[in-house]
């Protein structure tokens, strides 16, 4: 007698527990990922994607401090939030929200130009393949219709 409420018990638990996952399984199918931002990665797959020319007058270092700007921008106009550091690499996660791109290129391009670093197509370059970047990694996506 004492097996049978053992394996009716075993049962039932076996039962909750493949219902608690389901449950759980088909609520993180339907969600997106976050959008992590990597800035060595972000360097890298830039630096690589640069025309000749513009690869000719800047750096790694280069890249780096206009993304940075760049991220400095999102941040002040409220488009995305810090996560801490991780092994001396700056993370941002993007969250949903719509910013516009010439304001960006404007005040990045003031920023270089005030502190004597690349030129402005340079920047401009940086910037284009940023937002393809932020598009390949799923952090921005397709202009939102007006509500």
């Amino acid at each position: 007698m004492e097996w049978i409420f053992f394996g009716v018990g075993a049962f039932v638990v076996v039962v909750i527990a493949f219902v608690a996952v389901g449950q759980a399984v088909g609520r993180l199918e339907v969600e997106r990922n976050p959008a992590v931002y990597d800035l060595n990665d972000a360097v890298l797959w830039i630096a690589q994607r640069l025309p000749e020319e513009v690869t000719a007058r800047i750096s790694y270092d280069d890249v780096a401090q206009i993304l940075k700007w760049h991220l400095d921008w999102f941040q002040d106009v409220g488009v995305s939030s810090s996560h801490g550091q991780e092994l001396a690499t700056e993370r941002v996660r993007i969250d949903g929200a719509v910013a516009a791109e010439d304001a960006a290129i404007d005040a990045i391009v003031a920023r270089s130009m005030a502190s004597g670093g690349p030129e402005a197509v340079d920047v401009v370059c940086v910037l284009e393949l940023q937002n393809r970047y932020l598009a390949a990694i799923g952090a921005i996506g397709d202009e939102v219709a007006d509500l």
